[in-house]
């Protein structure tokens, strides 16, 4: 019994001293982010697929509400046939610019997805060295947690050796 005490209270130091050397350190990606300038060079990108894609959506729309209010003013001297084919007509048009909008909300997702991916993994790769060179065990993203942080000691903040390792 006593052996078996021992034994408990040996394992328990050991492994307090090993956690007590652990180091944990917190970036914020966001910053880092916004300090490369590819990372700006691939907003812009985005921006103008944005408003291409503004643009036609827009051109879609004033031809919708062109045809609808012609057909407001008009539909009172159109036969029947004619009336239910120009509301067909408008319906369909309206289900396509919904589908665009769509396909325009998804396309925007892969762009961005594509134009940064390879300045996510730039910065994740850098993160990474700048841990393994200065043996921290954990570093935290503050950006990812949203405040979930209550208290931080900036002593242990890797923000700027990222930076430097990426010459920012």
């Amino acid at each position: 019994m006593k052996l078996k005490f021992i034994s408990i209270i040996t394992i328990l130091l050991i492994s307090m001293t090993t956690f007590g050397q652990q180091l944990f350190g917190h970036v914020n990606s966001q910053e880092i982010l916004n300090a490369m300038p590819e990372a700006a060079t691939a907003q812009l990108a985005l921006q103008e697929e944005l408003e291409g894609l503004q643009e036609q959506g827009q051109i879609m729309m004033q031809e919708f509400e062109s045809q609808q209010k012609d057909f407001q003013i008009n539909q009172e001297n159109m036969n029947e046939a004619v009336r239910n084919d120009k509301l067909k007509s408008l319906e369909n048009l309206q289900e396509r610019i919904m589908l665009f909008e769509q396909s325009a909300e998804q396309s925007i997702q892969m762009k961005q997805a594509e134009l940064f991916e390879p300045i996510l993994t730039k910065i994740q790769n850098a993160i990474d060295e700048v841990a393994k060179e200065n043996e921290y065990a954990y570093i935290f993203d503050l950006v990812g947690l949203q405040g979930g942080v209550v208290y931080k000691n900036d002593t242990y903040d890797v923000t700027l050796l990222v930076k430097k390792k990426l010459n920012l």
